[in-house]
């Protein structure tokens, strides 16, 4: 017995796993903490150096710089690792996983 064009698609709510927005607010909150850190960073590295003695450098680079690239480089690639997680397996695999040999 044949279906009614799209009687399937009529009958079939969207489904949701019970991650779906947990996943989605854990993501805005990373992004926003990215964002904290990278204007919190900003501000450290542009800051004034101290008026009464001489800054010290490591290679040439003040401690103020030297001290947060590396928390920005770190709240970076955790966003970018978090986004690859939030975006998950998909349908079809990569083209490049699986091929024919």
């Amino acid at each position: 017995m044949p279906l009614a064009d799209g009687a399937y698609d009529r009958a079939m709510r969207p489904l949701r796993s019970p991650a779906y927005w947990p996943t989605r607010i854990m993501l805005a909150i990373g992004f926003i903490a990215t964002v904290f850190v990278f204007a919190l960073a900003l501000t450290l590295m542009l800051a004034e150096p101290p008026l009464l003695r001489l800054e010290s450098t490591v290679l040439g680079v003040p401690n103020r710089v030297v001290g947060a690239a590396p928390g920005l480089t770190v709240a970076v690639f955790g966003l970018v690792w978090m986004i690859r997680i939030f975006r998950g397996p998909r349908d079809e695999p990569p083209r490049w996983r699986y091929r024919d040999r």
